[in-house]
């Protein structure tokens, strides 16, 4: 079995970090090991920009499985007055034929509608002193490079084939590296050491990614839909719940949740002692598609007391709606989970003792933002960063910290009195804040 792991990630140009890089204390030696990494910062600093640089990524590297389209222009996602995005990733992959380190880098901009690749590019190097980085697919607007080959060392028929899978990526708004018509394309031209590198970035790796964006999962809690992100050995993905109730699912996706709930049930009374959830089938039926449905309802039961699982907290219904990608990280060393606002709504002891067993324990990536500073009381200072107010250095590491040090009290020391290579926090007065609220009510009485 192939292990996958993010080591690096670096953006330029998207929302608000004009240059911002994160790097993971992850290496060939700790790959067993988890990675649970928090980001912090003050509002608008550019936290929620890493998750979306990884959601991202998902829609990139995921067209051998599913067709996902780049994100609308509505999105915002290029820095205001840049023509382009770019985003470099870096991967340690293991498989059959040893470790390496795979790159991949891609340019992004806009049309009227979407955006779209103008560049991209996937390399990788031997786990080995001395060995340098090869090309495996390249391709910008006039070129395509395979290995060593331009569009000109190839048979017409192929340049023919690349031209039009090159136009039909850029017409779907999709990667042309990853678009699944090249795949027959690459097999006749990549040695199988090289395809087994890339089908572990497009499906071993894109599989098991997970971005829960609060963006996107809030709207869908305030329509009272509960999106459960899912991470079966046959079912990956999101799936909604109607909280309203009673919920009406095609029978496949039903079945996924039952297993989901079966799953989270065992970590669930645990969690939160007491609180298991119940599946209540009413009745099967006839969907408007034609499909077999099922419709049913999710109970909380405490005891002998069963209520509609809509009764419970925000919170509860949070940690219920990610319980599954959480126990993938604890169990799968492939898991990567990309969560924005953990601790939204979330008890912060709990918080703190969920964190503390999946760094000790567990064996896959966590990654998520987060304003609660209890955090910072049990992650090492080794898997914490911070955002900066220079949009050019927007993610740093605190310096001048030992590990028994406590890096909420010097996180809290550095945001009051600085010493940092970079300023952490957008100073704030509070006499300005009493003023600015004074002068606000007396223009509206």
């Amino acid at each position: 079995m192939a292990i996958i792991k993010i080591k690096k990630i670096n953006i330029q140009n998207l929302r608000n970090v004009r240059q911002g890089e994160i790097v993971l204390a992850v290496n060939f030696e700790t790959f067993l090991q988890a990675n649970v990494v928090g980001l912090y910062g003050q509002n608008g600093s550019g936290k929620t920009t890493i998750v979306d640089a990884f959601s991202l990524l998902k829609t990139l590297i995921s067209g051998w499985l599913t067709e996902m389209k780049l994100p609308s222009k509505e999105k915002r996602l290029i820095l205001a007055g840049e023509q382009t995005a770019s985003m470099n990733v870096e991967f340690l992959v293991e498989n059959q034929f040893g470790t390496f380190f795979v790159n991949y880098y891609v340019e992004l901009q806009e049309d009227q509608h979407r955006l779209y690749t103008t560049l991209e590019r996937l390399t990788y190097r031997e786990n080995t002193k001395g060995k340098r980085s090869k090309i495996l697919v390249a391709v910008t607007e006039k070129d395509v490079q395979i290995r060593q080959l331009k569009l000109d060392d190839l048979s017409e028929q192929a340049r023919i084939q690349l031209l039009v899978i090159q136009q039909l990526a850029r017409k779907q708004n999709m990667s042309f590296l990853f678009h699944k018509d090249i795949k027959p394309l690459l097999k006749e031209r990549l040695s199988e050491l090289e395809m087994q590198l890339l089908q572990n970035i497009a499906v071993d790796f894109s599989r098991d990614l997970h971005v829960v964006n609060n963006q996107n999962i809030a709207p869908l809690f305030e329509e009272r839909m509960m999106p459960f992100s899912i991470h079966l050995e046959k079912t990956r993905g999101l799936i909604p719940y109607d909280l309203n109730g009673p919920a009406l699912l095609p029978e496949d996706a039903f079945y996924a949740l039952c297993e989901v709930i079966e799953q989270s049930n065992q970590v669930l009374s645990a969690i939160i002692p007491g609180l298991t959830i119940k599946i209540n089938i009413i009745t099967k039926q006839m969907m408007d598609n034609g499909e077999q449905g099922i419709r049913f309802e999710f109970l909380s039961q405490r005891g002998e007391r069963e209520l509609p699982l809509r009764t419970e907290s925000e919170g509860i219904l949070k940690i219920i709606s990610i319980l599954s990608v959480l126990i993938a990280v604890y169990n799968n060393p492939n898991a990567c989970v990309v969560i924005d606002e953990l601790d939204s709504g979330v008890f912060e002891y709990l918080l703190g003792e969920l964190l503390t067993v999946i760094d000790e324990d567990g064996k896959g990536q966590l990654i998520f933002t987060s304003h609660n500073l209890r955090v910072l009381e049990v992650l090492a200072i080794k898997n914490l960063w911070f955002t900066t107010t220079n949009e050019h250095h927007r993610y740093m590491q605190l310096k001048g910290i030992k590990e028994v040090n406590n890096a909420r009290d010097v996180y809290l020391r550095a945001i009051q009195l600085g010493g940092q290579d970079e300023e952490i926090y957008k100073e704030t007065k509070t006499f300005k804040i009493k003023r600015a609220f004074r002068k606000a009510g007396v223009q509206h009485d």
